[in-house]
């Protein structure tokens, strides 16, 4: 994937089941924190706009707008499939600067349809694997969270640097 190609559109739980197989006792709460890690790295990395889609039980809700990364949790009406497939319709000609990341064959007809590009959450996975090969920050371990001694990456520090420094270039 070229730098600064546009944005990227992740159908989460997929592409959490596929860097995660066998999860073990980590939440799914855990999971998804540490697939944004990876995401947001890949993002420093690429300079490219990410979104990721999960299914939720509850209401609509995105992360602030001024967040890394735009994280959308659906509503219990609109599974995430449905948001991405309505999302790519709603980009007119911008479609063809959007990359989905999902091994939904829906999701892929329909972006493909419109003029997505569409990666499989596999390879995807893959790609993010490559660009950040950290394991994860913490794990739980019952009720309490053991934290893992571990420097962070150019990428993090970068990040932090902007949400301190109020830097939004």
């Amino acid at each position: 994937m070229k730098k600064g190609t546009g944005e990227i559109v992740v159908d989460g739980y997929n592409l959490i089941h596929k860097l995660y197989p066998s999860p073990g006792k980590m939440s799914l709460t855990v999971l998804r924190r540490e697939a944004e890690k990876k995401l947001l790295c890949f993002q420093q990395e690429k300079k490219c706009m990410i979104t990721i889609v999960y299914d939720a039980k509850g209401n609509f809700r995105e992360n602030d707008s001024g967040a890394a990364l735009r994280i959308v949790f659906t509503s219990k009406s609109k599974s995430a499939d449905h948001w991405i497939i309505d999302y790519v319709k709603s980009l007119n000609t911008k479609v063809k600067m959007v990359t989905i990341v999902s091994s939904d064959d829906e999701i892929r007809r329909y972006a493909t349809a419109f003029g997505a590009k569409c990666i499989k959450s596999e390879a995807f996975a893959v790609q993010l694997k490559k660009v950040c090969s950290e394991g994860p920050i913490y794990e739980e371990t019952g009720n309490k969270k053991k934290h893992h001694a571990g420097l962070l990456c150019d990428q993090e520090i970068a990040v932090w640097m902007k949400l301190f420094t109020g830097d939004r270039s």
